[in-house]
């Protein structure tokens, strides 16, 4: 029986488990989730025949377009980032080919690379997390693909200027590539890039649903490019891959921007306060930009995961040499960066 030998190569660590009854501080999600009226307002616009039926995208899609400035062939919706990451791969990368990216970053970048038989080329932060642009441009050659650039990047935070985006775009036109620029966390204190999809015809811009719209187990994402590569995206695509209650609910997200405003409002403020108290009690920490805080802690940061776990708490923990000494913690409102910030302080007593 033949197998792609890529897959069989990949080695994955797949969390699924019940977090139920846990405070989830681990994967950016909104730990407290949407208000629960809007959340019954819109469940009562389901009966039998929306679950019944093929889902239809043409609203949602034009929401995000007006939204963005752009024409409605300018949009493609994808279940969730993660598969928006996926049909940019299989789109725009062949086998034995590059793509330049930095580290660390998103492990998933990593593993879609390992499926298509692609080269992920990085470009690592050095120890005081910086990157140099310079270093970038440097990778992109004849071989590459793709480059792959976050705002902000996650787990670090950090982001390009407007010079640095077009030196690397434009570097990646003279070659043929695609500047692939991931923004979900766009919400959290920077600026998108869309402009540049309408002067550049090798960008695309990837947003999700899952962050500050806090409907990520819904899977609702979508991508942002000339019409042009935006077909060639769809030409991959399933038939139907992003559910009717997601569509649903991003579509209703949309036409209620005051509660985006206010979820926006409440992460900003707790994730004040948390800084606050890293700074008052003297913790390095790195919070500029998203919905999450790097901190150093004075405990073994797996050892300290463990514990808190035991509170009912999860937080991020890794395994890359720059990051070993820390953890990540995703922000939400004042009252749940207290409840960290309490289990936090007593372990770290101990």
């Amino acid at each position: 029986m033949y197998v792609n030998p890529y897959l069989q190569k990949i080695k994955r660590v797949k969390d699924h488990e019940d977090r139920t009854g846990y405070l989830w501080l681990d994967m950016n999600e909104n730990p407290e989730g949407l208000p629960e009226k809007f959340v019954k307002q819109t469940l009562d616009k389901i009966n039998s025949l929306t679950v019944s039926g093929y889902p239809h995208k043409e609203e949602l899609v034009e929401l995000i377009a007006k939204k963005e400035g752009l024409s409605t062939n300018s949009v493609t919706l994808t279940n969730g980032s993660d598969e928006g990451i996926k049909l940019m791969f299989e789109t725009f990368t062949r086998a034995g080919g590059k793509v330049v990216a930095v580290t660390p970053s998103f492990e998933m970048y990593r593993i879609y690379a390992e499926m298509m038989g692609v080269k992920l080329d990085t470009i690592a932060y050095d120890q005081t997390f910086q990157i140099h642009v310079d270093d970038i441009v440097k990778k992109i050659d004849e071989e590459t693909n793709v480059v792959v650039l976050l705002n902000p990047n996650s787990p670090i935070g950090t982001e390009y200027t407007e010079c640095e985006y077009i030196q690397i775009i434009e570097r990646a036109r003279e070659v043929g590539a695609l500047v692939f620029v991931d923004e979900a966390y766009v919400p959290f204190g920077v600026e998108s890039q869309v402009e540049l999809t309408k002067k550049y015809d090798n960008v695309l811009i990837l947003r999700t649903f899952s962050k500050l719209y806090s409907i990520a187990g819904l899977r609702v994402g979508y991508i942002l490019g000339n019409p042009e590569l935006i077909q060639y995206i769809e030409n991959a695509e399933g038939s139907y891959n992003v559910n009717t209650i997601g569509i649903l609910f991003a579509t209703e997200l949309l036409k209620n921007p005051e509660i985006l405003h206010t979820l926006a409002g409440v992460q900003e403020e707790g994730k004040s306060f948390l800084c606050e108290q890293l700074m008052r009690c003297g913790y390095e920490y790195l919070g500029n930009y998203g919905n999450y805080v790097l901190i150093k802690p004075h405990t073994d940061p797996k050892e300290l995961a463990d514990k808190m776990r035991e509170k009912k708490i999860l937080i991020k923990t890794y395994n890359n040499p720059l990051l070993k000494d820390w953890i990540r913690i995703t922000t939400g409102s004042v009252n749940v960066m207290q409840q960290f910030w309490n289990a936090f302080t007593k372990i770290e007593m101990e």
